[in-house]
């Protein structure tokens, strides 16, 4: 007991440097400002580099528990992802760029002949099922989720999908596949059996931990980076005021410090005769650029590994260049839209209809409404039409929506000038325009 109470001891005694990652300075330490500043900023360093090892070792520790074979258990993992996602920039770019195309784009059910089925799209069409969409997309981020259907309404021999939750992951267990009450235990429901089973909706590989995984060394740095920018713009960034005086009444002192303290942004005061003001700005502006420099590094990775590229998302320097990094965000657009309409085809669309009622048949299937070009659908029939082939006038007249009167053909009249002559074409029916 006596060892552990001086080892307290000693700790409060050394604890004058930091208090909740910031700096507390201490009658001696401001003296060493004065007389060595660079001191002072070896101790800030110090600092910032235990409390980034600190942070890298809460990761590691998170991830070895997240991984453990026999017990895996992630709730310090996602207690770190839940200060992780808190970064503006990863956070704005994954929700912009990867969960809005998905959201926001239209979707249709269709029978086995490809044939659109409005009524039955219009059951899916419900804030529930746009929740699906998103934890599916956070799934990308977190791991495995399991949404769970939280009400439900009885309407004939369909029990309608009133509200869905997504149970809390700390809580889920997906290598055991089981729900806990408690954290960090494994007795729990299996999810897998009924009934549980009519009443989840499993997204995710059950031992994915997510993009945040990768993220976390970047995203620690990044933040202490910023800690760091910061006590260096309070200790260096604002220009210091020094007040020279000959009296030595320390009432007079005081008065003068009063002044400093309380002259703010309008930069005047009162002062006794024989006072000197000098302020004296810092014109190092190379540690700025060096930690500037180092967060747009992180962000460029970052956008690379939520995007695939980054110019979406940050300046870019060219078209030539957009274009191609466009097209990459596209590819990755495509394979998170491929797997949510796997997931709802081989899974969902079934259950609904086996345990819930819902009018789906054998067949239906789940597309998104995906617009056709209409640019590279007029260059194809541009191209068939210079290879000497004739075009079908009825598709052409629904794809774009124009009504063809018939073909144009020039002919030259006596005075020399080209008129233009239309031939009847056949006449095209049940062409709703």
């Amino acid at each position: 007991m006596e060892r552990v109470g001086v080892r307290q001891k000693k700790m409060k005694k050394n604890s004058n440097i930091t208090q909740g990652g910031a700096i507390k300075l201490t009658a001696a330490d401001r003296q060493q400002i004065k007389k060595d500043p660079a001191k002072l900023l070896s101790k800030i360093i110090v600092q910032q580099s235990s409390l980034y090892s600190k942070a890298m070792s809460d990761w590691l520790a998170a991830r070895a528990a997240a991984e453990n074979p026999v017990y895996p258990i992630r709730t310090l993992l996602y207690d770190l992802y839940h200060d992780l996602i808190l970064d503006g920039f990863f956070y704005g770019l994954f929700y912009n760029h990867r969960v809005l195309p998905i959201k926001n784009k239209a979707f249709k059910i269709v029978n086995a002949s490809g044939e659109e089925q409005p009524e039955k799209t219009k059951l899916l069409q419900k804030d529930w099922f746009y929740k699906l969409m998103l934890w599916y997309m956070e799934s990308k981020l977190y791991g495995y989720s399991l949404p769970y259907i939280d009400s439900l309404s009885f309407d004939g021999s369909i029990s309608n999908i009133q509200n869905m939750v997504l149970l809390p992951r700390k809580h889920v267990h997906p290598e055991k596949h089981v729900v806990t009450p408690f954290q960090n235990e494994f007795d729990g429901i299996d999810y897998q059996q009924r009934p549980l089973s009519n009443y989840v909706f499993p997204i995710g590989d059950p031992f994915d931990l997510g993009l945040l995984n990768i993220a976390a060394p970047l995203l620690i740095i990044k933040k202490h980076s910023w800690q760091s920018w910061d006590q260096f713009e309070e200790m260096f960034g604002i220009p210091i005021r020094i007040a020279k005086t000959a009296s030595q009444d320390p009432r007079v002192q005081n008065e003068i410090q009063n002044w400093l303290v309380n002259m703010g942004s309008a930069s005047y005061g009162i002062f006794p005769e024989g006072t000197d003001i000098d302020i004296r700005e810092n014109k190092q502006t190379d540690a700025f650029s060096v930690f500037q420099q180092k967060i747009t590094a992180i962000n460029e990775e970052l956008a690379i590994l939520a995007c695939g590229q980054t110019m979406t998302s940050m300046n870019g320097s060219s078209r030539s260049q957009g274009e191609v990094h466009e097209r990459v965000k596209d590819q990755i657009t495509k394979d998170d839209e491929r797997g949510f309409r796997t997931l709802v085809n081989e899974h969902w669309l079934k259950m609904l209809m086996e345990e819930h009622g819902y009018p789906f048949e054998a067949g239906d299937s789940f597309e998104w409404d995906q617009p056709e070009d209409l640019d590279s659908l007029l260059k194809i029939y541009q191209g068939i039409d210079a290879m000497g082939f004739q075009l079908d006038q009825q598709q052409v007249a629904q794809k774009f929506g124009v009504k063809i009167l018939g073909l144009k053909t020039d002919v030259v009249a006596a005075d020399g000038d080209t008129q233009t002559n239309t031939k009847a074409a056949e006449p095209i029916e049940n062409i709703d325009y």
